[in-house]
């Protein structure tokens, strides 16, 4: 997360240096591309500069004139007015010179126009060998200033241009690195929140700067997750106590039912049909004790509260065990079984808690027992790279929709099967690190089968 925000920064102040740059030579190039533009759109208005006009102005027996390389009007096109002034100041010659201009100028009005405007007409000068020269543009259409600065300060700026540049640059850039470096502070400290947010601890950050507001509603957060953690910690607390009290509190009486069931059972002087009513109490009392057993270790399971007694074991012993202790149990005395385990994983070593796996196969076994009398059971034990693979299946009617449902996580509405022992194969699978998968057998029936991760085999095993 931290290197997340970090990563946004770095793109935050290249993306600002960027466009401080792109702006920039935007600017010029706009600035540039202006000057340019009127440049030589105004420089179109004239043809001929006040240079070019003076040199082809000459003199003859009957005054001056412009010389025929041009007509007079394409020497002067642009201008409105022209005039030539001798020494004196008088007008020696003129073109179109407005009468309120046509007199004699002093030498003050000769320095005050060359520099500025004569009667808002802006002028152009040049000097001649036969006087001063005079062209006039049409007022409004352009501008004079002049000015004086010293040398020493020009100098000075085109000096200091170049680090006053370069000053501007590192102002900027420190600019955007002090606004990155605050922001990068506020931002780890959300990120650091999150983190312990998403991992399950209480957050209390400082409601201050610009992440005030997202630093407000992550303390809002935690403190309502907080709230639900501790309600929920009660109500698991709760209901493990439920659980294991109800355990606890109904061997004894499970006791006196299978002993007074067992005696009755096995009295001579009663009838037959009352004896098989005592073994059915038998067989429902141990019904009742596997549901309160399978509560239980479902409970402590769900918070790994049941510990996992881990140790090297074949598989070919642990399932033969397995399937001997099921024939024997008398659960499975209506139904015929078929063991099949392959020679290649007769030797396989699990590193698995053997009482637990037998309780997950005697479930499994069980279900198809108990729910299908009289059908053929098939356990297959084989070998698929590195996990072992048990598939379980009956010819029965098969796993109902409702309860393949259930167990793939679909909620359904209604009333929910009973899937608890079923539920307890999984909860035990996928603590040894395996799988489970539910389904159908062909042509009909369940199929269960389930993957078991391989241990390294001992090293006397392995000689």
């Amino acid at each position: 997360m931290i290197r997340t925000f970090g990563r946004m920064l770095r793109r935050y102040a290249l993306a600002v240096a960027g466009g401080v740059l792109v702006l920039t030579v935007a600017m010029l190039a706009m600035f540039v591309g202006v000057v340019a533009y009127y440049a030589d759109k105004y420089q179109e208005n004239v043809r001929y500069s006040a240079q070019q006009v003076a040199g082809a102005l000459e003199q003859t027996p009957d005054g001056y004139r412009l010389n025929s390389d041009h007509t007079t009007q394409e020497w002067l096109y642009g201008y409105e007015w022209a005039m030539l002034l001798d020494e004196q100041g008088t007008v020696v010659w003129q073109y179109h010179l407005p009468d309120q201009l046509d007199h004699a100028y002093t030498v003050t009005e000769v320095a005050s126009f060359t520099r500025w405007y004569l009667a808002d007409y802006p002028v152009f000068c040049w000097i001649t060998e036969n006087g001063l020269l005079v062209l006039g543009r049409t007022p409004g259409t352009m501008f004079r200033y002049s000015f004086y600065s010293y040398t020493e300060l020009f100098q000075g700026i085109y000096r200091g241009i170049v680090p006053t540049l370069l000053a501007i640059v590192a102002l900027v850039v420190a600019g955007c690195m002090v606004f990155s470096w605050r922001g990068a502070k506020a931002l780890t400290g959300v990120a650091r929140g999150l983190d312990t947010l998403a991992a399950g601890g209480a957050v209390q950050l400082p409601t201050v700067g610009f992440t005030a507001e997202v630093a407000r509603k992550l303390n809002q957060t935690s403190a309502r997750l907080q709230r639900q953690n501790e309600i929920i910690a009660k109500r698991d607390a709760a209901r493990t106590d439920w659980i294991a009290g109800v355990s606890h509190d109904i061997r004894t009486p499970l006791a006196l039912i299978f002993g007074y069931a067992e005696q009755l059972e096995q009295d001579p002087a009663l009838p037959s049909d009352q004896r098989n009513k005592a073994a059915a109490i038998r067989v429902q009392g141990q019904t009742i004790r596997h549901l309160i057993e399978d509560l239980n270790l479902t409970s402590k399971l769900q918070y790994n509260a049941q510990p996992l007694r881990r140790a090297p074991i074949h598989a070919g012993e642990l399932l033969r065990r397995i399937v001997t202790d099921f024939c024997n149990s008398g659960v499975g005395e209506t139904c015929t079984l078929d063991f099949d385990l392959d020679p290649l994983a007769e030797r396989l070593v699990l590193d698995a808690d053997a009482s637990l796996l037998g309780r997950a196969f005697t479930n499994l076994l069980g279900n198809s027992a108990r729910h299908n009398p009289g059908c053929a059971i098939t356990v297959h034990a084989r070998r698929e790279e590195t996990t072992l693979a048990v598939a379980v299946a009956d010819t029965g009617s098969g796993y109902p929709p409702a309860v393949l449902a259930v167990l793939e996580g679909n909620c359904l509405s209604g009333t929910q099967p009973h899937v608890l022992g079923l539920h307890i194969v999984e909860q035990i699978v996928k603590a040894h690190g395996g799988q489970v998968q539910f389904g159908q057998n062909t042509p009909h029936g369940a199929r269960t089968v389930v993957r078991l991760p391989l241990a390294e085999e001992p090293n006397s095993e392995k000689q």
